[in-house]
């Protein structure tokens, strides 16, 4: 499992110092949206976190492609890429809706407040605090059940994304039988040892938003490596999917 996180770590390096000058670029461009977002009011927000959104994952699979290709850098940004980019929106939101009906409806269940999986583990006092206000038996199954769910639907969520760098049909992304054709392919204990070292990456990296500098600096930083494992993992996802 380490040796896959270090993977993960290694072509990421790699990619930034291919391109210095699309990595600053991109790098500018992350803070900068984050400076700019400060002053819109959150009710005028959604328009521009929208836009932001497409482009960012229009960039992640541009990125993703040319790592399939063998071009281990940031490259620069292709307008080509946002048809795609808008599939994979669309697709990662319905994922991520249907995610989050599922976990509402188990803090509902077991009566339990909104909770961010990340805060488990890096808010500890307050994980502490919710199981001694909650029974032993109710707190076990819903942070099971939360950590389960989580996991599960990132896990075919990213064959469907890689799918969709195959030029995929936009349906095929929830054609569960067709994933799971490509699972197959890879082999699914191999896939879940590809997908739990992307976790663990993730996990590492989202800690950096918990060191006591600055939020603005640290959370920008953090999505910045974040972006670059996960379309990373998704390359690697990829070429097993199609050997």
């Amino acid at each position: 499992m380490i040796d896959r996180i270090a993977d993960y770590l290694k072509i990421m390096v790699r990619s930034c110092m291919a391109n210095k000058k699309n990595t600053l670029l991109f790098i500018c461009l992350i803070f900068l949206f984050g400076f700019f977002m400060g002053f819109i009011d959150e009710q005028y927000s959604m328009i521009p976190t929208a836009i932001y959104f497409v482009i960012y994952i229009s960039y992640g699979m541009q990125y993703a492609g040319e790592l399939i290709n063998g071009r281990e850098h940031l490259p620069g940004f292709s307008f080509k890429d946002i048809p795609r980019g808008i599939k994979a929106s669309v697709v990662l939101s319905i994922y991520w809706v249907v995610q989050g009906l599922i976990l509402m409806g188990i803090s509902i269940l077991f009566n339990f407040p909104s909770f961010e999986i990340e805060s488990f583990f890096f808010e500890f006092s307050e994980t502490v605090h919710l199981i001694f206000t909650h029974s032993p038996i109710d707190s076990v199954l819903f942070f099971i059940l939360s950590i389960a769910v989580t996991y599960i639907m990132g896990f075919f969520l990213e064959i469907a994304l890689a799918n969709l760098l195959d030029d995929g049909k936009f349906i095929d992304s929830f054609n569960f039988k067709l994933i799971k054709h490509y699972i197959d392919n890879i082999g699914w204990m191999e896939y879940a040892k590809d997908y739990t070292a992307l976790l663990l990456t993730v996990l590492i990296i989202t800690g950096l938003e918990f060191i006591p500098v600055s939020k603005f600096v640290m959370s920008n930083l953090s999505l910045i490596l974040v972006f670059m494992v996960e379309f990373c993992a998704i390359n690697v996802i990829f070429k097993k999917m199609k050997a």
